[in-house]
Order: C-alpha cells, then sequence, then structure tokens
C-alpha cells in the first residue's frame, strides 16, 4: 500500500485510518512504516493485511467522509515486462545443467532463446567523446539492470553505460525470482523469466544508438515485475537529476500495467510523468503483449497531451502489427519487436551462457530499439565518422 511520506512522521493517522476500517467492518488491517522516509521520498510502502485494493477504496471513501487529516492508501501494483516467446520449444543444452521450456506468455523458466553470434548486427562504430563537447545523449533505462558484455565495452575507455548513483529502490528488488516449477525437478540455477531483460534492451539500444550512454536504474526483478512505487520513485530521482543540471534525453520503460477504473491509483505514477514533462524528457513505455486495445500503462498515458510520453507497439510489416501486440488509439509508434536478436550477459556464477546472444521478441524490444533512434536523432549532424 502506498502513502503521502508525511505518514512516516505521523504514525498516528494510520491509527486514525485503522478505527475508520474497523468501523466499517475492514479490522484494523494497517501497520506503520518500518522506517522513517528518507528525504526527498514522496511515498511510503504502508503493510496492510487482507485485499489492498479493497483497503484502499474503502480508506478512499472513508478519508473523504472523515475531517481527521488521514492519508489516502493506494495499491502497490505489480508491472509486467513486455515479453514473448513465438515458437516455443524444448531446449536441452541452453546451459550445462540446466533445461529450460519455452513458454508464449514470456513467463516460464525463461522467456529467450538462444542464438549464434553470426547472427548479431556488426557493432556500429562510435565517435569519439570529444565531438560531444554539450555531452552525449542519455538514455535511462528502467529494467532488471545491465550485466557485462562485449558489446558494452568501448575502445576509448569510456563505458557506454553506467550504474545510477545514488539510485536506492525503495521497496526491495529480489536478486533472482524463482518460477513456477510445474511439479517439474530441476537440477540447476533459477534464473527467473526475464534474467538478462535489461542487458538485451541495452544492446539494442547500442545497436540504433552508438553515440549514446545509458543510465542504468534497477528497478525490475528477474521475473519481470516492477512496483509501481519503484516506478514512481525512479522517475522522480530522474526529473530529480535533471533539475541538478545532468543531462537525461530519453527515459525506456519496458513494462506496464493495465488500469484497474480508479483514476488515483494511477497519480502516483502519472505525476512523476509530469515532471519529467515538465523538464522536457520523453518517456518510451512498451505497449504490452495482450493482443488486446485494452490500455496499459504507463504506455496508455501517451493521450495525456500534458505528458510526454511515447507508446510503442510491435509491428510484423510496415502495415500490419505484430498478432501478439496491444493496439488501439493509445499506441502511437511502433517498430519490430519479433525474434529480435541482442546481446546477453556473458556469465553468472556458476553457469556460462552460450554464445551471450538471444532471440526475444515483444514490445519491450521494440520499445527499445525506438528509444535507440530516438537518442541517436539527437546527435549534431556536425558530428562526423572518424576517417
Amino acid at each position: 500500500m502506498l502513502v503521502p511520506a508525511w505518514v512516516a512522521e505521523r504514525p498516528e493517522t494510520v491509527e486514525r485510518l485503522n478505527g475508520l476500517l474497523a468501523e466499517a467492518g475492514f479490522g484494523r488491517p494497517l501497520s506503520p512504516p518500518a522506517a522513517p522516509a528518507p528525504p526527498a521520498v514522496e511515498l511510503v510502502e504502508l503493510p496492510v493485511q487482507g485485499d489492498p485494493v479493497a483497503v484502499a477504496r474503502a480508506s478512499r471513501r472513508l478519508a473523504g467522509r472523515s475531517d481527521a487529516d488521514v492519508p489516502e492508501c493506494l495499491p502497490d501494483y505489480e508491472c509486467m515486462a513486455a515479453t514473448v516467446e513465438d515458437d516455443a520449444r524444448l531446449e536441452g543444452s541452453l546451459y550445462p545443467y540446466f533445461r529450460a521450456s519455452g513458454c508464449k506468455s514470456g513467463h516460464g523458466t525463461v522467456a529467450w532463446l538462444p542464438a549464434p553470434d553470426h547472427v548479431m548486427l556488426p557493432k556500429p562504430i562510435r565517435r569519439p567523446a570529444s565531438q560531444f563537447p554539450a555531452g552525449r545523449p542519455v538514455v535511462a533505462l528502467l529494467d532488471t539492470g545491465v550485466r557485462e558484455h562485449d558489446w558494452l565495452v568501448e575502445t576509448d575507455g569510456e563505458p557506454y553505460w553506467e550504474e545510477a548513483q545514488g539510485w536506492t529502490p525503495r521497496r526491495a528488488i529480489p536478486e533472482v525470482a524463482g518460477q513456477e516449477s510445474h511439479s517439474e525437478e530441476r537440477d540447476g540455477p533459477d534464473f527467473g523469466s526475464h534474467w538478462g531483460h535489461g542487458t538485451f534492451l541495452a544492446g539494442l539500444v547500442r545497436l540504433e544508438a552508438p553515440d549514446a550512454r545509458i543510465l542504468s536504474l534497477r528497478v525490475m526483478s528477474d521475473a519481470g515485475r516492477v512496483s509501481d512505487l519503484n516506478a514512481a520513485h525512479a522517475l522522480n530521482w530522474l526529473a530529480d537529476r535533471v533539475c541538478d543540471g545532468h543531462r537525461v534525453d530519453v527515459v525506456l520503460t519496458a513494462f506496464g500495467r493495465p488500469g484497474l477504473g480508479e483514476d488515483e491509483e494511477m497519480e502516483p505514477v502519472r505525476e512523476a510523468l509530469k515532471r519529467l514533462a515538465d523538464r522536457d524528457v520523453p518517456v518510451v513505455a512498451s505497449a504490452g503483449n495482450g493482443g488486446t486495445d485494452s490500455p496499459v500503462y504507463p504506455a496508455a498515458f501517451a493521450v495525456d497531451p500534458t505528458l510526454t510520453v511515447i507508446s510503442v507497439g510491435a509491428c510484423a510489416s510496415p502495415t500490419a502489427r505484430a498478432p501478439y501486440s496491444n493496439h488501439g488509439v493509445w499506441v502511437r509508434q511502433w517498430h519490430e519487436g519479433t525474434n529480435v536478436v541482442s546481446i546477453m550477459p556473458l556469465s553468472t556464477a556458476p553457469v556460462t551462457v552460450l554464445g551471450a546472444y538471444a532471440y526475444w521478441s515483444g514490445t519491450s524490444f521494440a520499445a527499445a530499439r525506438y528509444a535507440g533512434r530516438f537518442a541517436q536523432g539527437l546527435v549534431p549532424a556536425s558530428v562526423r565518422l572518424p576517417d
């Protein structure tokens, strides 16, 4: 449950709201935050027992009828990464001592298939830093984090990506998120269905925007899940960074969730997006893979003229969408997203991924390619390749 940060300083408001909920027949489901909110954090997590959606909606009604100063509670929903695996099949030799089965939804043991290195396009040449006196375009990547790969190592010693210094998620992110075994014994490690997702996206950005650089914020678990709390906090952190004079040219969010009929429940993320819009920072968001026109957020915020959200779906051809891609008036841009080839992390103890390249499908990758092209388009025309 998400509440304003001042609740951490005034826990008596939690007690007051519990009293109202008890009178309404909900018991006393709320507990004070475990620790005070750090400076500049706008939302804190409030532990709740029972159905968080029911508690949030009941507390909103009760708070509106009360003269007491009580917080408005919002469920901390989880967004999901937008990936899908086409032509799923069993792979018996992805890595030593590990079995994997494909899954149409992209949330099985793994959501990608290994690819030989010869199918990867040549690594584009990167222009020297001396040609960018104002700095390179910056793509902020909100995902599982980026891991090592030769594609992301530059010969001039200037790293293509960096971890965001000072960024700390408000809600803990599991290092490795286990998946359901479906009663199948496993004799190897479980990486989570979206292990390597951020590295894969970084490779696509590098392919489209060799002259940019990536600022990586880890908000996503290896199961492809992102809490609203962490998404809003990361977007606000980036807005603060821009205010402090640092460069952020485009933000990539390859995750989303359906709207559930309550506009208030979208406000934390929407307000953070508005802060970025006020600073002219576009946010590229994947449309999702449900094959439906039902809005998915944050991508569906593209219809809001006060925001700078660019929603991206996956196309099968210049005139047809991929059948899995969400669509509708809220999807504003399209890019290739099926059987895309990119990089995977070179290794993770104790297993080495063979080849370190993979095929993966989904609107996540269409959005990454669009974000890369957007960033490369910011390179001045005067910048030229070295002789």
